[in-house]
């Protein structure tokens, strides 16, 4: 009999590469006048360098109260923002939202897909263009794109800018 958090650890790899690769197969939502929507295939940054630590490495705070992970490797970004306070595992349709999101950046603008996830009590997802502005070191949203609930943060700024850029990747990593 399999273990039950080896279980789940498994199905969650298996979700997790379904969802990857069920995205990299359909367009992104399109932008409003735009004829081309932006490239997000960001699945092939997954094999650069793991231990590449960009500019917006690091834990960001919305302006609505939720805090963002970001990984910046290359050319792509991910992210994961929750505003669940006491997460307990395993309990889906916890007060808040939580969401997932990849995307591209190119020189200052930044285009992601996002989607909410069943830790959180919030569904929706979309599109959203983003700028970073370097001088106050912060990511404000320019444009939503989609059919779901709109975003609820417009701007984020860097919780911690002495750790971010720098981070070093723990050993773990390298497994």
């Amino acid at each position: 009999m399999t273990p039950p958090r080896r279980t789940m650890a498994m199905g969650l790899a298996a979700l997790t590469l379904t969802l990857v690769a069920g995205c990299g197969e359909s367009p992104p939502s399109p932008s409003a006048g735009s004829s081309t929507p932006p490239d997000l295939s960001v699945i092939g940054c997954a094999t650069d360098d793991p231990t590449n630590v960009g500019a917006l490495t690091g834990a960001w705070q919305g302006n609505e109260g939720g805090v963002y992970y970001i990984r910046h490797v290359g050319s792509c970004i991910w992210w994961f923002g929750t505003e669940v306070v006491d997460v307990q595992p395993g309990v889906t349709g916890q007060p808040g939202f939580a969401n997932v999101a990849s995307g591209r950046i190119d020189g200052t603008r930044i285009d992601v897909e996002w989607a909410d996830v069943p830790l959180g009590d919030v569904m929706g997802g979309g599109g959203l263009t983003l700028m970073y502005h370097e001088e106050q070191d912060q990511i404000a949203i320019v444009e939503q794109r989609g059919d779901w609930i709109p975003f609820g943060a417009t701007l984020f700024t860097r919780i911690d800018p002495e750790a971010s850029p720098e981070a070093i990747p723990s050993e773990s990593a390298s497994l």
